[in-house]
């Protein structure tokens, strides 16, 4: 490794400055979220001063001061603009309406709005982004700025094509709406979901009751591209309407999110196919479809002799009519600036210089929305540019070019090849091999064979480097974002530098027929060959990618990995390649390792290696004789408007005792609202906390705001078996049991009476009786009643007064420390009889913030109260913890930290 030397910095900083002014800017951008209190115009004297200072240093022929001012000062730029855009806000804005309670919140008001995102279908339901104009507050019209996802569930009675068309962006209308204010699911390792909507300007979620209520709508647009971009969208979507209607719809999916960025159709299994071969990229429109459709067009537009400036002014207006048509995603909007400026460069200078073109495209979009910076598409976006600007290009030209170079000019002496690379020392060694060959073949085999044989050559070595080319990308573009996408996603593809050689030309290929099929529609004499050429082409391209992903061992879902490692390994990377040091494997091999850990941690290996230690370390003594002196911890999840515990048992075992609720699919990179319970918060919890796989997983009943995020867990993780009351088969059941069976499950149904130990902890179920046999799955929960020396926990599921009624019949059993609060606190539980049995001295309540039913019902709180239970709710504090070693105990909330601690009674 190079020592930095100051000359050797100002060197590089006058090669690339955009670089370093770049990297310094994001910085500011990235500090400013740590400003709480501050003074704008003192910042911005001391941004002046840092300047003047620069130039004054820079005037004395002292550089390396100069360079530390300049790019300090570059900093606090940083700093100005991403506090300016996140505090700087005039008086109409839904941000200071809402901060001062003068937007209507929770009751119907009639807005007007445009809508400026799409309309994807969730099922039943369209949702849209809309920008608010005004809205009506009494009797009065008031002038709002903001954005609001308007969600609205479609009557059967519905047609359901006409009405998504007719509500395109730019798109106005005025209708009654309720809004609320969008709230997290306060866990750790949830994600921040408001602060992701609020980096998008979208500060409400609102829903309309009916469509009907949509009083006028409008589809004038002051923009004149709109209405084209509009047809476009609807001329796309009539084409792969046979395909969707007679055809794979699956394939008429892939197509629609080729095309145009549609993932409104795209269902569950077939994104989860591109994402475990790590190709998801190819349906998410990014660079790859901007360069193909450039570059098909300036290959055109040379054939029929087009200027060299008209080409690219061309190509640049197709590149944003594109744009327009798929929505301004990180990818398309990066793409776009790249080619102006490449063509500002090859108008002007007629040079230009991937790397300054790439962080020149990164600092305009930054400059213009700081809030780029945290979004995952920008940040995989750039770093994958980043990845083959600065590591598969010079790996290219150092290793594989020189090799195949040489061998592809076999047979022409014009073209020696002299450098003394090892690369190119190679390259001339197969070369002469070749050529010897060649003359010998020439002169006993019959004439004409030897130019046969130099062009079979020519075709390999262009083949080596195109192939070639295409796997070092890939490999260096996995070695840049792999990590990150383990910390987005929890997905490791270890298939992906191998399979995106292969995927990406398809992809290519069925854009390409997409884009012809849409082009020869309407057109008679075509008929529907384009666009059964291009339905095929999508299926061979599914079928492709579902094979990849079925490979053994090709993906895995994996924890996640911690934040600082994933800054410093991308730190690694920019330095060693900016500083041009030697040894570049040793970044490389910092995120090979870090994945290699993060893969470990995916199963149980870290957690028994922390057992052991702690074994080890920390032995105590018990009534049992010798145990580990680690406790049994609680966790009562928010998960909105249902149920999820995970239980730590003190031998590291750990259970999942339901898995939260509704089931919302999401559409893609610009997905509005929908996501998987299981997914995004019982399984984020679960790799959060590097917590391996669950040895039980435990069904309390089969209501769908406690069953709806298993299948989740089921494909996420190893799971060792499942737990289910016995109860009627219904379609809930049914599709967890199938999903059990796919993976090699076992599945257990319980009921009362079952007991074991884990550990040292006793588990007896309490609740339903072998052979239940009532209408209501609430009354047929499981009722789960922990034991660990001086503590005792009662887990009651959704039971019901009826259900209570049974317990009761047993009352020495109920007595408890810790309740678990039975169907969220609905009334038609947690009896005072109930309460007189258990004694609680805890209760936790799950449920959701301002929900429609009412839970927790003031009845029931008032009963605990009465009691003398102190009550937790979920809603209020986000997920509450209990943890205890048996003798003393400590609870605390992701919200308020440590609630109470002491000794157990």
């Amino acid at each position: 490794m190079k020592v930095l030397r100051p000359a050797t910095l100002i060197r590089l900083q006058s090669d690339r400055p955009v670089v370093t002014v770049t990297l310094f800017f994001a910085s500011g951008i990235g500090l400013s979220s740590l400003c709480n209190r501050y003074e704008f115009w003192g910042l911005a004297a001391a941004g002046l001063i840092l300047i003047a200072a620069s130039f004054l240093s820079y005037l004395r022929n002292r550089t390396l001061s100069a360079f530390i001012l300049a790019q300090s000062a570059v900093l606090l730029a940083g700093m100005l603009v991403g506090l300016a855009h996140r505090d700087g806000y005039d008086a109409q804005d839904l941000r200071r309406l809402l901060s001062r309670q003068e937007f209507p919140i929770g009751e119907p008001v009639l807005f007007e709005a445009r809508i400026t995102e799409g309309s994807p279908l969730f099922g039943e339901e369209i949702e849209v982004v809309v920008e608010i104009q005004r809205f009506r507050k009494k009797k009065a019209w008031i002038a709002g700025k903001g954005k609001g996802i308007l969600r609205f569930t479609i009557p059967d009675s519905f047609d359901r094509r006409p009405l998504q068309d007719s509500l395109a962006p730019g798109t106005a209308l005025i209708s009654w709406a309720v809004w609320k204010i969008p709230r997290n699911f306060e866990n750790p390792g949830s994600n921040d979901r408001v602060s992701s909507l609020a980096r998008r300007g979208i500060f409400l979620t609102g829903r309309v009751k009916s469509p009907r209520l949509i009083e006028s709508i409008s589809q004038e647009s002051s923009n004149p591209l709109i209405p084209l971009v509009n047809s476009i969208r609807s001329r796309v979507r009539d084409t792969l309407e046979p395909v969707r209607k007679t055809g794979d719809r699956r394939a008429a999916a892939i197509m629609a999110c080729l095309l145009i960025g549609d993932h409104s159709a795209l269902d569950y299994e077939t994104r989860e196919i591109f994402q475990n071969a790590g190709s998801f990229h190819i349906l998410v429109v990014s660079g790859l479809h901007v360069a193909w459709i450039a570059g098909a067009w300036l290959v055109l537009a040379k054939c029929m002799r087009m200027p060299e400036r008209l080409r690219y002014l061309t190509a640049a207006g197709i590149i944003l009519l594109y744009a327009w048509t798929v929505g301004f995603q990180a990818g398309i909007t990066r793409c776009l600036w790249m080619f102006l400026l490449y063509l500002t460069g090859r108008l002007i200078l007629r040079t230009t210089d991937a790397v300054n073109i790439i962080f020149s495209a990164a600092l305009i979009l930054l400059s213009a929305h700081p809030d780029r910076l945290y979004q995952t598409g920008f940040q995989l976006s750039f770093l994958s540019v980043s990845a083959i600007a600065l590591t598969a290009v010079p790996a290219i030209n150092r290793w594989l070019q020189p090799v195949l170079q040489p061998l592809k000019n076999a047979g022409n002496p014009d073209r020696m090849f002299l450098e003394p690379a090892p690369g190119y020392r190679l390259g001339r060694r197969l070369r002469t091999q070749f050529e010897l060959f060649a003359e010998w073949a020439s002169d006993t085999l019959p004439f004409g064979v030897s130019g046969i044989l130099f062009f079979i050559s020519r075709l390999a070595a262009y083949s080596g480097i195109a192939l070639g080319s295409m796997i070092l990308l890939s490999i260096a573009v996995q070695i840049w974002i792999a990590p990150l996408i383990a910390f987005h996603f929890n997905r490791i593809s270890w298939i992906a530098p191998l399979s995106n050689p292969i995927i990406v030309p398809l992809a290519s290929l069925t854009l390409a027929s997409g884009i012809l099929a849409v082009t020869a529609s309407g057109i008679a004499f075509c008929g529907s060959a384009p666009v059964r050429f291009a339905e095929g082409s999508a299926s061979l391209l599914l079928n492709l990618t579902e094979y990849i992903s079925g490979i053994p061992g090709a993906w895995q879902r994996c924890p996640t990995p911690p934040a600082t490692a994933i800054l410093a390994g991308i730190l690694l990377l920019f330095l060693w390649k900016f500083f041009q040091w030697k040894r570049p494997w040793v970044p490389c091999g910092f995120s090979i390792i870090l994945l290699a850990v993060t893969s470990l941690g995916s199963t149980n290996f870290s957690r028994n290696i922390l057992y052991k230690i702690r074994a080890t370390i920390q032995p105590v003594e018990t009534d049992q004789g010798p145990k580990c002196s680690s406790r049994l911890s609680l966790t009562f999840l928010d998960v909105g408007e249902g149920d999820s515990i995970i239980i730590r048992f003190p031998d590291e075992r750990l259970w999942v005792l339901d898995a939260g609720g509704l089931r919302r699919v999401s559409s893609g990179e610009n997905a509005v609202d929908g996501f998987d319970i299981g997914e995004a918060v019982v399984s984020r919890y679960l790799w959060h906390k590097w917590a391996g796989n669950p040895d039980r997983v435990i069904l309390s009943h089969t209501d769908i705001d406690h069953a709806g995020g298993i299948p989740a867990l089921l494909r996420n993780f190893k799971v060792g078996r499942l737990d289910y009351p016995r109860c009627k088969m219904d379609s809930i059941l049914s599709g967890i049991l199938r999903i059990t069976r796919q993976r090699r499950v076992p599945a257990t149904p319980v009921n009362a009476g079952m007991e074991e130990k884990v550990g040292p902890v006793t588990v007896r179920i309490l609740h339903p009786p072998s052979h239940p046999a009532r209408p209501s799955t609430n009354d047929n929960s499981t009722v789960h009643a922990l034991s660990f020396r001086h503590f005792r926990a009662l887990l009651t599921g959704d039971l019901e007064k009826r259900g209570e009624a049974e317990l009761l019949a047993h009352p020495a059993s109920l007595r408890c420390l810790l309740l678990k609060v039975a169907h969220h606190g609905s009334r038609s539980g947690t009896s005072s009889a109930f309460l007189d049995a258990t004694q609680p001295r805890w209760a936790v309540v799950s449920a959701g913030y301002d929900n429609p039913f009412g839970h927790p019902s003031p009845d029931v709180l008032h009963r605990l109260h009465r009691h003398g239970v102190r009550v937790y709710q979920t809603s209020n504090e986000g997920a509450v913890t209990f943890t205890t070693d048996g003798v003393a105990y400590e609870i605390r909330s992701y919200i308020s930290g440590l609630l109470e601690s002491g000794r157990l009674e």
